[in-house]
């Protein structure tokens, strides 16, 4: 294999493959990347791959001069540290058995690498997709919900996203147990109805693959995987695989409440900047804000030991019971960042239930009390 190709698509395409690249294991080939020099659907290009048995890249760069086929097996971490350290424009990359050379204005190195033979096969989209949505709404569904998941691996199933469809309507959910996101949009009826947790690595990547809103995203669930292509007008960007979450999610539609008789709408930014700054007084210990409805205000209390308390009041239409709420701060500005609306519904019925968060028709938010007192 003999290529030069352009650094700083180079470094991109590394640095998407380093988010799959294990950096501790006993098969030292999974600490590769493995380059693949030739035609891609008619094109020449490089193929970036990166595995690590459960999440797969295949990533496509056009910006090259291809001089010989081949492939190579090399280190990702040490190829990444040279290729992000060169000050050139371009670079050649080339190899000898499991030798790859990486060639710039004034230097020369040679990393070695082992058999490209010895990388384990990486799975392709093939056939038809389940569905077909573009970059923006796609990267729009996920913002709203994957910041909800799980992070800590107490129950498998809700460290992911899930992925509900039904007929056109398809709905993205994300729960960690303290709160729960849920975004929707329709997408063309024709398709089978989809059931399926994507775990959050993937989901990160995914998000870090549309870079593009006017991109189409296919995708493909096959048995236990999730097989992902962005295509552009250039072609075939990249494709993912990953193998999908275990278990069964937790019944989200019991948990969104449909009872509640207490109801505001407020102004997002206002209600945004005012939590955020109740927030500045709460610590470890008192993790929580006050909300406070009655008499057409809104008044949000914090208050931590030895450091002081704070109040803020949002003019608001209320006309409903007084009732006071204690929620995370954090819980709350998390939604708010993604619910890009000018305003948003919140609904309450007592202060030890949980409050509901719309912004819109795509996007509910439910998210638990806690105890201030």
């Amino acid at each position: 294999m003999k290529v030069l190709v352009n650094r700083a698509a180079l470094v991109e395409a590394l640095g998407l493959a380093g988010t799959v690249v294990l950096s501790r294991t006993p098969k030292p080939v999974l600490t590769c990347v493995k380059l693949i020099a030739g035609d891609v659907g008619g094109t020449r290009a490089l193929t970036i791959v990166a595995t690590d048995m459960e999440v797969a890249l295949q990533y496509t760069l056009t910006q090259v001069d291809i001089t010989k086929e081949g492939v190579a097996l090399v280190p990702a971490g040490k190829l990444s540290e040279i290729v992000n350290n060169s000050p050139d424009d371009t670079l050649t990359l080339e190899n000898s058995g499991d030798t790859t050379a990486i060639k710039g204005s004034d230097a020369n190195y040679k990393v070695f690498g082992f058999n490209a033979e010895e990388y384990p096969p990486v799975g392709t989209f093939e056939g038809d997709p389940d569905l077909v949505l573009s970059a923006a709404v796609l990267r729009q569904l996920l913002d709203r919900t994957r910041f909800a998941a799980a992070r800590e691996m107490t129950r498998y199933a809700i460290n992911g996203v899930l992925f509900d469809r039904k007929g056109k309507n398809l709905s993205l959910v994300a729960t960690d147990g303290h709160r729960l996101a849920q975004a929707k949009d329709e997408v063309p009826a024709e398709g089978k109805d989809i059931t399926a947790v994507v775990p959050i690595k993937a989901i990160n990547l995914i998000e870090r693959l549309l870079t593009n809103p006017e991109q189409t995203v296919a995708l493909q669930f096959k048995e236990n995987k999730l097989f992902l292509q962005v295509s552009s007008e250039s072609g075939v960007t990249a494709t993912m695989s990953t193998s999908l979450l275990e278990g069964n999610f937790p019944p989200y539609q019991d948990v969104i409440p449909k009872d509640y008789d207490k109801k505001v709408t407020l102004d997002r930014d206002r209600f945004f900047s005012a939590v955020r700054r109740a927030a500045l007084l709460t610590n470890e210990e008192s993790k929580g804000v006050r909300l406070s409805f009655g008499n057409n205000t809104l008044s949000i209390q914090s208050r931590a030991p030895e450091m002081g308390e704070a109040k803020i009041d949002l003019p608001v239409e209320y006309a409903g019971e007084a009732i006071e709420i204690g929620f995370n701060p954090a819980y709350l500005v998390d939604a708010l960042k993604v619910a890009d609306a000018e305003q948003v519904t919140f609904e309450m019925k007592t202060p030890n239930k949980q409050g509901l968060l719309r912004a819109g028709p795509g996007f509910t938010y439910v998210v638990m009390p806690v105890n201030l007192s």
